[in-house]
């Protein structure tokens, strides 16, 4: 029996919970769809069948040994030009709930990876719909690694692999990062955007580091200097200051 109690005004208030599904954003997509649903409705869900992460790639994971959800949220509050500040906001949200946990060496990796001494722990997928001139709904997808240890991608881990000194429980877990989410959507909000960014910035992975990068110029070295208000990536690269959407760079690790 799963048992969320955050401690929030409607975040995670209404929980679904499934033991398995073929994706979490997929059945928050179809509730959406029958029209009526509770703003902050949580989907919960011990295994999926057919994960999505950024990309279009499939997100692994290990049957009951994850944290697994998406959340309903309705966000009219947030300007269609200014979409990448929700991705900021929950990115935070995740990295907030396991500073909670005095976790070490997190990062968040544009636009909205999290990384834990240097490797991907969590990813997060957010898919949103837009009516007339203002947002509607937003899904939000959050997929974190906690006690699986084998995975085929060389460059993914979990908490139980990097922090295994910390004792992490999924539900507390989960109540946590909606905690915080419902804290980061009242700051946006409140138009409190530019706290969130630099929140995000000075938390975000290999800023201001010299590293390779493949792009469709090809391979360039450059340093990260931040995110443009529409979520592009910036970089100098040879005395230049270029912008990249996430389909157009790629980040290149030395191991």
């Amino acid at each position: 029996m799963v048992k969320i109690q955050p401690k929030t005004l409607f975040v995670g208030k209404n929980l679904i919970f499934l033991p398995s599904c073929h994706s979490t954003n997929d059945i928050a997509s179809e509730i959406i769809q029958n029209k009526e649903f509770i703003d902050g409705t949580v989907i919960l869900t011990d295994h999926q069948t057919a994960g999505k992460g950024q990309r279009g790639n499939v997100w692994e994971s290990a049957l009951g040994e994850n944290l697994l959800m998406s959340v309903i949220i309705k966000t009219s509050f947030v300007k269609i030009e200014r979409q990448f500040d929700l991705s900021i906001a929950v990115a935070i949200s995740v990295f907030e709930a396991l500073n909670a946990y005095a976790v070490s060496n997190l990062s968040i990796k544009w636009p909205n990876d999290i990384y834990l001494n240097n490797k991907k722990i969590g990813g997060i997928l957010i898919e949103n719909s837009i009516s007339g001139q203002k947002m509607g709904n937003s899904i939000i997808g959050i997929g974190l690694n906690i006690h699986q240890t084998k995975f085929e991608n060389p460059r993914a881990s979990s908490l139980i692999l990097e922090s295994p000194q910390i004792n992490f429980i999924r539900d507390t877990l989960v109540e946590k990062i909606l905690e915080f989410l419902e804290q980061n959507l009242e700051a946006l909000k409140e138009q409190k955007t530019n706290l969130l960014k630099k929140k995000y910035n000075d938390n975000l992975f290999a800023i201001n580091e010299h590293r390779l990068f493949k792009t469709s110029e090809g391979i360039l070295e450059g340093k990260i200097t931040g995110v443009t208000e529409n979520g592009l990536l910036k970089l100098i690269s040879q005395n230049k200051e270029k912008y990249y959407n996430i389909k157009e760079i790629e980040y290149l690790f030395n191991d």
